[in-house]
């Protein structure tokens, strides 16, 4: 990544303020030129450089960054200054990145389409008339438009995938753990997650290698002791997942996958088919409403914030999250947890036979914003959010890859739009789901 040279941080400053699509919420033009003229030092000294040094990145707006505003997307917080930085930025300063801004997102991060009734709405890079996904939505707009190579998102049940997806780019949700969620936005403790959005698998890996905790190996270590990942990838067992990760889909996200499952065929890779819903007697959707239980952290860590706030300054989607977890006690918190680790040892089980279990990303394309208030959530995150229920890795690729093109057009949805290829291995596996991506992304650019 550090052919991509710093020097463009001045056009890249101005043509994010020239940006339609509205994926920044605040930009640090100071700050990043600061950040610029250390890593020229840096340079000319001969310095070593990590694979960050000296890229622009933005950084989700539900991240603390010291002395710059981190507003969560929300009125209530408009004018919030931190006064540290959340550990994932700290990480990114330490290894030389250039924090341009701060990429907008739905209020408090609750939303999957990228509305935001305080900052305005994200839009699609591919089409403006169209939402960009959620929450993580200026992240991926702002990746996808060119304006910055990598980025920061969060996820909670499809926040950096299904943006990714439905922008274009690469998205990746890490094991639970691997990255740091101190200082960033609560939604539920035991779904956030904080991973990379990218245009490459290689560049997320890099700067996964970069914000990820201390303990962690590099995301390109294998991650079965005595294997090496090379002759893993070689004998990898691929499990396709059907019921409603696939019959739930469009007809135009199904045949786009088919095409891609015959170009990954040519891998000779084990392919079979597998239903863990049927198998294993996981309802997705009852999983999905334990997951929304989950989500009452909301109301504790900002519940005194929002029966305070002025009339008006609640946006109406987190209303309704608000709302929906008004009445989780501990009993019914506790049970959505014993819910979540049964389903984490189920498909921790079905990885016994499988390596790597894949899907669309997404079960339809990205709709019109005028459209986005009434549509049902679940064909944008019902493939997304089993995976955070279980803590596991979860990475999004392109299924047309980054540029158009017969096969790309042929991967896409009948209006154009970018699909997603879902990847998905057992918890720790992260170097295993990278691997996979990088060839998902060569077979399917």
């Amino acid at each position: 990544m550090n052919a991509m040279i710093h020097t463009m941080v001045g056009p890249t400053l101005d043509a994010i303020d020239q940006d339609d699509t509205n994926c920044f919420i605040t930009v640090d033009r100071a700050g990043a030129l600061l950040a610029r003229s250390a890593a020229d030092t840096r340079r000319r000294a001969g310095q070593p450089l990590g694979p960050v040094d000296g890229v622009l990145v933005g950084v989700k707006d539900c991240i603390d960054t010291a002395g710059l505003k981190t507003t969560i997307g929300s009125g209530m917080f408009a004018d919030r200054v931190p006064d540290r930085d959340a550990d994932v930025v700290r990480r990114l300063r330490e290894a030389g990145a250039i924090i341009v801004g701060k990429t907008n997102c739905t209020e408090l991060c609750c939303g999957t389409t990228g509305a935001n009734s305080w900052f305005g709405d994200v839009r699609n890079p591919h089409d403006p008339a169209r939402y960009s996904g959620g929450s993580s939505s200026g992240s991926a707009a702002a990746v996808a438009s060119g304006l910055v190579p990598i980025a920061i998102g969060t996820d909670t049940s499809c926040s950096i995938r299904h943006p990714a997806a439905a922008c274009g780019v690469v998205g990746f949700k890490p094991t639970f753990g691997r990255v740091s969620t101190d200082g960033v936005s609560v939604c539920a403790r035991v779904l956030d997650h904080v991973g990379p959005i990218a245009r490459s698998v290689d560049d997320a890996a890099a700067l996964l290698e970069v914000i990820q905790g201390d303990e962690w190996d590099t995301p390109t270590t294998c991650v079965r002791s005595g294997r090496d990942l090379q002759a893993e990838l070689d004998e990898l067992r691929i499990g396709v997942l059907q019921g409603p990760f696939l019959d739930l889909c469009e007809p135009d996200v199904k045949a786009a996958f088919a095409d891609a499952i015959g170009a990954l065929g040519t891998r000779k890779w084990t392919m079979g088919s597998v239903d863990l819903c049927s198998d294993l007697g996981i309802d997705l959707e009852a999983v999905d409403d334990q997951a929304n239980l989950l989500c009452a952290d909301i109301r504790e860590v900002y519940g005194a914030d929002i029966d305070a706030a002025a009339e008006g300054t609640v946006g109406p989607e987190l209303r309704h999250w608000v709302d929906l977890v008004s009445n989780v006690d501990e009993q019914i918190y506790a049970e959505a947890l014993a819910v979540r680790r049964t389903v984490t040892e189920q498909v921790e089980a079905a990885f016994d036979d499988w390596d790597v279990l894949i899907c669309p990303t997404i079960r339809k394309g990205a709709g019109l914003l005028t459209e986005a208030p009434t549509e049902d959530r679940m064909p944008r995150m019902g493939n997304c959010s089993l995976w955070n229920m279980t803590g596991q890795p979860s990475l999004t690729v392109p299924l047309g890859g980054m540029v158009d093109g017969t096969a790309g057009a042929r991967r896409r949805d009948r209006n154009g739009m970018p699909l997603g290829l879902l990847i998905n291995t057992r918890r720790g596996a992260d170097a295993l789901a990278l691997q996979v991506g990088r060839v998902a992304e060569t077979l399917l650019a």
